[in-house]
């Protein structure tokens, strides 16, 4: 565990998510969860559309950025397929299946700001995971 834990700090991202990108995204991400709880505050179906809103937001955000072009040139150099795999969609069920399960809660404001805190904190750390932006930092080994 811990030589792995070693290669994977030990590789640098060659073209890291702008944080702009992440910072957006992220707040794209928590919004979209947070307002799902905030039924108190506003009617179910008006927090559906913007928490959809909000998601295809976020999508949008990272997919028109031009880092995006880097990073395709960067993996064909490299012969690194940019098709996604399971570390890159697992974290996009777990959104949605907190998306689907918040609905059921109805909690104050407070309580919405902690959920919207908690999915941004959790998008930010992985936003480079689900991006494609961190499996480039593995083309050197798979050459």
């Amino acid at each position: 565990m811990n030589t792995a834990l070693t290669d994977f700090r030990a590789r640098r991202t060659p073209i890291p998510t702008p944080v702009a990108v992440r910072l957006a995204g992220s707040a794209l991400v928590g919004l979209s969860l947070a307002i799902l709880t905030a039924t108190e505050l506003i009617a179910l179906p008006v927090a559906v559309l913007i928490a959809v809103i909000s998601a295809a937001a976020a999508v949008a955000c990272t997919l028109i950025h031009p880092y995006r072009r880097r990073l395709r040139d960067y993996a064909q150099r490299h012969n690194v397929t940019m098709a996604p795999n399971i570390g890159q969609i697992f974290p996009l069920m777990i959104w949605w299946l907190a998306a689907m399960l918040l609905v059921l809660l109805s909690l104050p404001l407070w309580g919405s700001l902690l959920v919207g805190l908690v999915g941004f904190a959790l998008a930010f750390l992985l936003y480079p995971h689900v991006d494609g932006s961190r499996k480039l930092a593995y083309a050197e080994a798979l050459e």
